[in-house]
């Protein structure tokens, strides 16, 4: 389930808390989706509060971040739990998403990166 939506600059922060799974999926992909289409394209998605992700809540980060590049964005996380990191090294999303420490790295990262 999604928490706070928040704007710094015209960076989109969306804090995600609780459980990231087939049930709750739908959900999160229809809210960033939709922030997306909006012309919400440059994300960072917080995750300090989600106590756990399956492959659905996985399928969801990578559509999500498929959408925002082709919508000229970007999508970063920050503040990713020890046990999801695990998964996103496993499955070597590590590869595909950058995974910032901080939200603070996040919105600095994003933001410098439109500005080249």
């Amino acid at each position: 389930m999604t928490g706070d939506i928040r704007r710094q600059d015209d960076i989109t922060i969306v804090d995600i808390a609780g459980r990231f799974d087939a049930q709750s999926a739908p959900q999160i992909k229809s809210e960033l989706h939709k922030l997306i289409e909006d012309g919400d394209t440059k994300l960072v998605l917080n995750l300090e509060k989600m106590d756990f992700i399956d492959s659905a809540g996985l399928g969801v980060l990578v559509s999500c971040l498929r959408k925002a590049a082709a919508h000229g964005g970007d999508l970063r996380l920050a503040e990713v739990p020890e046990f999801c990191r695990s998964i996103f090294e496993l499955t070597r999303l590590t590869r595909v998403f950058d995974v910032n420490e901080t939200e603070a790295q996040a919105t600095e990262a994003i933001g410098q990166q439109t500005e080249s």
